[in-house]
């Protein structure tokens, strides 16, 4: 299993951002170095131990994802090697950042890895850590973020041979159907402006109300904050204080690359976190 034309896709899109956004150039250049590591490393991980339909449909139905960390088929020596290929990346775009000291213990990484799959918010959104009494587990230990990246090979190879398996219209949740993380972008479609989320764990896809808040519920009223060509969104929920990012794909003219738009809006993320929002 070689890099995916979506993946080549992904690369190409970046390089074309990275032409275009030129005040992005250091985020861009350090996603396109990581990518390229993910990319390569999903076609050395396992698949997924395939469930029959009957069980795909029950926790479809019981709003339960596919997908346990267990499930991911982890391979301590495997882990190790692309923790390492992915810390060459962290350290080569973060220069100040000391290198971790001594070997890394295999089975550790592992244990590491669990406790980042369990709580990924704790790396993922602003705010004090959950648990914060090792160093290692800090979000901006280099390790702890290393690990946290090299789980995206797995959760991505997973959703790719999932998905295409599943009958979404059995899932009304906000969170992903395959490995359960939460979107930390949306769509608008352009036929219609259906809300597709996206997961900030394994980039699956999924349909969600076009109204209320997939993280709490809540049928308020989003507030929304658009761009000045209306492209993007940043939706607010004022019950959870969480947002989201929308691309309206109605008014993006051109072809759009989820990833790569999480990427390009990286502005709203320090505005929303600045005022005490959460994705």
């Amino acid at each position: 299993m070689g890099m995916s034309q979506e993946d080549r896709r992904v690369l190409n899109a970046l390089a074309a951002a990275r032409v275009k956004h030129e005040e992005l150039a250091d985020l861009l250049d350090f996603y396109s170095d990581l990518y390229q590591v993910q990319f390569e490393a999903k076609a050395r991980v396992p698949a997924p131990e395939p469930r029959d339909e009957l069980a795909r449909r029950w926790r479809l139905e019981g709003g339960i994802p596919q997908v346990t960390f267990a499930q991911l088929g982890i391979e301590p020596a495997l882990l190790s090697e692309i923790v390492g290929e992915v810390l060459q990346v962290l350290q080569r775009h973060n220069p100040g950042w000391e290198e971790p000291t001594g070997e890394q213990d295999a089975l550790q990484l592992v244990t590491l890895a669990q406790r980042i799959y369990d709580t990924w918010e704790t790396l993922t959104s602003p705010g004090p850590a959950a648990e914060q009494e090792d160093e290692l587990w800090s979000r901006n230990h280099p390790t702890a973020l290393a690990v946290g990246f090299a789980l995206v090979p797995y959760l991505t190879r997973c959703a790719e041979e999932i998905m295409p398996h599943l009958d979404l219209e059995l899932w009304v949740h906000g969170y992903c159907p395959v490995c359960g993380g939460r979107p930390n972008l949306a769509l608008l479609e352009e036929e219609r402006g259906a809300r597709r989320l996206l997961c900030s764990r394994c980039n699956s896809q999924w349909k969600y109300g076009r109204t209320g808040c997939p993280f709490c519920r809540s049928k308020e009223k989003q507030i929304y904050y658009p761009s000045e060509d209306n492209v993007y969104r940043l939706y607010t929920c004022p019950d959870c204080k969480r947002y989201l990012k929308t691309v309206d794909l109605r008014e993006l003219h051109r072809e759009a690359v989820p990833v790569v738009e999480r990427l390009l809006t990286v502005g709203m993320d320090l505005a929303a976190q600045q005022e005490g929002l959460r994705s």
